[in-house]
C-alpha cells in the first residue's frame, strides 16, 4: 500500500519548488517508466497496479493510484525518480543544441524533447523562465525521450554569448530555412509561445531564419511543429553531407 506520507510527497512533487527541494519527480505510464529505469535513473518507489510488473514495484489499487495521480485519469505506472545531475561540459562537444527561450507550455516541452530524440538531438538548453523539464505533464509529453535529451537552464543570453556554434533565431520574416546551409555545429533558438524570442536573446544570434508559408492568412505555427520542421531540415542537410 501507499502511506500517507508518500501520497503527500508524491502530490507535493506536482510543484517546481518542491521537485528543486528533493531533488525528485514523478513519471506515470508503463512506457515512461520502464524508458526510465532502462536509462538507469535512481528512483526512491515504484508503484504498479498490475502484480506482474517486471520491476520491484509496490502493488497498490486503482483507488490508490487515483489518489496519487497527478493527471485527470491515472494509469498503472506510477514512479518518484530521482532527478540527474548534468554535465554542462559536454553541450560545448554537442554539434546540434536546440535553446529555448521563455517556452511556458508543458506539453509543447514534452514533445520538443521527443522530437529532439528523433533526430538525434541529445542537448536543449532553456532560459531559467521556462518550464520545469520535470514537470510530471513535461515528462508524460515527452513518452520517455526525458530519459535520452537533457535539458539545462540558464541565463540564455550569457551562454549563447560563449558558445562557439552558430547561432540560429526563428523569426517569421527572415531566410526560409531552405535557403540556408546551416552549419555543423549549430544552436537552433526558439521562443516564447506569444512574444516569440526576447530582444536579449535575438539581438546575440548570428542569423535568423523562418518556415515558409503557403497560408498568408495564419501568422503563427506551434513551437513544436516548428521545432519538428526546422531539425528535419537540419538532419536532411547533415545526411545529405556525409553522403558527399
Amino acid at each position: 500500500m501507499v502511506t500517507k506520507s508518500q501520497i503527500k510527497q508524491i502530490k507535493q512533487l506536482k510543484f517546481k519548488k518542491f521537485r528543486e527541494k528533493t531533488g525528485l519527480f514523478v513519471a506515470e505510464g508503463e512506457k515512461v517508466v520502464l524508458e526510465l529505469l532502462q536509462a538507469n535513473f535512481g528512483f526512491h518507489y515504484i508503484f504498479s497496479t498490475i502484480e506482474n510488473f517486471d520491476i520491484d514495484s509496490v502493488i497498490i489499487s486503482n483507488d490508490q493510484m487515483k489518489k496519487i495521480t497527478h493527471f485527470k485519469n491515472s494509469s498503472n505506472y506510477l514512479g518518484v525518480f530521482i532527478k540527474p545531475i548534468y554535465d554542462y561540459k559536454i553541450l560545448n562537444e554537442s554539434e546540434t543544441i536546440v535553446a529555448l527561450d521563455h517556452i511556458s507550455d508543458p506539453g509543447n516541452l514534452g514533445t520538443i524533447i521527443r522530437t529532439c530524440d528523433w533526430y538525434g538531438v541529445k542537448h536543449i538548453i532553456c532560459s531559467r523562465n521556462s518550464v520545469d523539464c520535470f514537470n510530471s505533464k513535461v515528462v508524460q509529453a515527452s513518452m520517455g525521450s526525458i530519459s535520452r535529451v537533457f535539458c539545462y537552464y540558464m541565463d540564455l543570453p550569457d551562454y549563447l554569448k560563449k558558445i562557439n556554434h552558430m547561432i540560429y533565431g526563428t523569426d517569421l520574416n527572415s531566410r526560409s530555412i531552405y535557403d540556408t546551409s546551416f552549419k555543423k555545429k549549430s544552436v537552433f533558438v526558439f521562443g516564447n509561445e506569444s512574444n516569440g524570442i526576447s530582444n536579449k536573446v535575438i539581438n546575440i544570434t548570428d542569423e535568423q531564419i523562418s518556415i515558409p508559408k503557403k497560408n498568408k492568412v495564419v501568422n503563427s505555427l506551434n513551437i513544436a511543429s516548428s521545432v519538428s520542421i526546422l531539425l528535419a531540415e537540419n538532419f536532411r542537410q547533415n545526411k545529405k553531407a556525409i553522403r558527399k
